[in-house]
């Protein structure tokens, strides 16, 4: 099945759930370089041999939001489905501490069922989708990117060897995105909190006195803020770097 690319102008992914445009043009340089593609084909061709229906990769850990999981893609992407929206809502602080504390698999089952595997290294999760079992699969790439790997179906049946050729396979396609994120953030990771203040008010519209009135600041210093900025962004102007601030995901 192909996976089409992401459309910048598409507004929604879900029937009511807006992405910010710094996480739409984050995914879209993502897709564009194929990366998320592949990984979604090879989750497809992984899920239908252990019968998953769904599937999801999250980013976890503190600062990725208030729920401590940044969807990255799901079956449905570049939108969003319906169980990615349940596991946020219903499963957030389960999957993002079972990602923090461990880096066993782990599982649930529908209420009343056998457990998905008999292997005794997978860690039995409370049930967090009422309807499907769930297969999570913590991951991790340079002690700096931490995920999971989340597979959800009606009846989810592997053994031990498959469960640890599975996960071997998530921490490849784990690690080539993180690979991708890291270096899309890289000439950006030196910015300051101040400059990037100044970037946001400048995106608002702001004028170099408007946010030295906003922020304290003289006007001088606003501008030098705004400057430095840019030349860590190599950008030519601040509306230059205004807009690679956007597209790298510092501000929205």
């Amino acid at each position: 099945m192909s996976v089409e690319p992401v459309d910048l102008a598409r507004p929604t992914v879900g029937a009511d759930e807006p992405r910010p445009l710094a996480e739409i043009s984050r995914l879209a340089r993502m897709a564009s370089s194929g990366v998320i593609p592949e990984a979604i084909r090879r989750c497809r061709r992984l899920s239908s041999s252990f019968g998953a229906s769904g599937f999801a990769l999250y980013f976890a850990g503190r600062g990725v939001g208030k729920a401590r999981l940044l969807p990255c893609f799901d079956e449905a992407f570049p939108g969003r489905s319906p169980v990615t929206s349940a596991l946020i809502a219903e499963g957030a602080d389960t999957l993002s501490r079972h990602a923090g504390a461990s880096c066993l698999p782990g599982s649930w089952t529908i209420p009343g069922a056998t457990r998905t595997t008999n292997d005794p290294f997978c860690v039995k999760l409370p049930a967090i989708l009422r309807d499907r079992a769930g297969l999570v699969l913590p991951v991790s790439a340079d002690s700096v990117y931490s995920g999971v790997f989340v597979f959800t179906g009606p009846e989810l049946r592997f053994d031990p060897d498959e469960l640890l050729d599975l996960h071997r396979q998530c921490f490849e396609m784990f690690l080539r995105i993180a690979q991708l994120k890291s270096s899309s953030t890289s000439s950006s990771s030196s910015i300051s909190k101040r400059e990037l203040e100044c970037l946001r008010l400048t995106a608002a519209g702001r004028t170099s006195e408007d946010i030295a009135r906003i922020l304290g600041l003289s006007v001088h210093t606003a501008n030098q803020y705004l400057t430095s900025a840019a030349s860590k962004l190599d950008a030519v102007n601040r509306t230059h770097a205004v807009t690679k601030a956007i597209r790298l995901g510092l501000i929205e």
